[in-house]
């Protein structure tokens, strides 16, 4: 059997399809937490459970930083999870003069390279950052369309 190693020279970044993924996610996140700018600066809220032997997913969200034209949330979900499970903690940055919104840190990991060779020692997908993108939008859709809070600033999608 023979390995090869693919270089980074041989994929090519969609910039479209980024920009486009982190578009979305700025909307989702305005959707989920319209005042971020304002005075509130944490909420919470829980997932309902999708099957009944699943217990229910609390959602942790705290803006971390607010600049003239950035904030800066840190998403985290807690609950009862498997002992091998990592529960994600991302640190999201706004851009509301782009209306872009973007994965920065995510756990103990931040400034990824736009391509990666693969394999690599982080083992790192290929597009690792545009993956993270599109990990957050699955997950505020996730949150929208099932998210539960008592103020009630979850507005769920039919």
């Amino acid at each position: 059997m023979v390995a090869f190693n693919r270089s980074a020279d041989d994929y090519v970044v969609s910039l479209k399809g980024h920009h486009t993924q982190c578009e979305l996610n700025f909307h989702l996140c305005m959707a989920l937490f319209p005042y971020c700018r304002q005075e509130q600066a944490q909420w919470h809220f829980e997932i309902a459970a999708v099957a009944p032997p699943y217990p229910r997913i609390c959602v942790n969200v705290r803006r971390i930083e607010l600049a003239p034209y950035t904030t800066t949330l840190q998403i985290s979900q807690s609950g009862k999870t498997k002992s091998y499970i990592c529960a994600p903690k991302l640190t999201v940055r706004l851009y509301h003069d782009a209306k872009m919104a973007e994965v920065v840190a995510w756990n103990n990991h931040r400034c990824w390279y736009p391509v990666y060779s693969y394999p690599n020692r982080q083992m790192y997908h290929r597009d690792e950052k545009l993956v993270l993108n599109r990990f957050l939008g699955e997950w505020l859709v996730h949150c929208r369309k099932l998210g539960l809070s008592p103020a009630g600033f979850v507005n769920p999608l039919p």
